[in-house]
């Protein structure tokens, strides 16, 4: 899928349930030993653990490269590349594990590190209860991206979802209601800059 808003370019894949699967694993595992991104990230949420350390030992990492070998691909193809084949190196990644009423508030992540592109993957997504009544207000635990006008894309949250877009696209993420306490929307997202190397 290619979502093109004024003139950004957001590409969506899905990344197979196994390999879901074994990074929530090798993540659980390790959580209490990770450290915090938090501090520097715009999320107010509590959990913000950095996973780029074990990230390349998983079979989810060259998905991911895959991934971002087509999104370079597309991007080329709508003349949105400096260089023909453009190389990339992941900087930072981080999963955020997101309980009722945590949010994410309009934000971009091209800061002082020349990144130009990051991502959204969706590993865990409880059932939210959404209660608003209004039909074009956005729903609970939406992934929002935001047009130089101020208008909103929203994309409801899927296990297995993985966004890429530029690092320079505002998005944020709605707060959520659950039933089920202490239920998590746990996503994980990265940076990338160019590689010269």
């Amino acid at each position: 899928m290619k979502t093109i808003v004024e003139g950004r370019i957001i590409k969506k894949y899905n990344i197979s349930l196994e390999e879901i699967d074994e990074f929530n694993k090798e993540y659980e595992l390790r959580k209490t030993k990770l450290s915090d991104e938090g501090p520097g990230l715009a999320g107010r949420l509590q959990s913000e653990l950095k996973v780029i350390d074990f990230l390349p030992n998983l079979k989810i990492f060259q998905t991911f490269q895959n991934c971002i070998n087509d999104y370079m691909i597309t991007l080329n193809h709508f003349d949105q590349l400096d260089k023909p084949e453009m190389k990339t190196k992941i900087i930072s990644c981080w999963i955020n594990d997101m309980v009722e009423n945590e949010y994410n508030p309009l934000h971009k992540h091209n800061g002082p590190h020349n990144v130009g592109w990051s991502c959204v993957l969706f590993l865990k997504v409880p059932e939210f209860v959404n209660d608003v009544k209004h039909p074009h207000k956005f729903k609970d635990g939406e992934l929002c991206f935001v047009s130089n006008e101020g208008r909103c894309s929203a994309f409801k949250p899927v296990v297995g979802d993985f966004y890429l877009f530029g690092a320079d696209h505002p998005h944020l993420v709605n707060p959520f209601k659950t039933k089920v306490k202490g239920a998590i929307r746990r996503s994980m997202s990265f940076n990338l800059i160019p590689n010269e190397e």
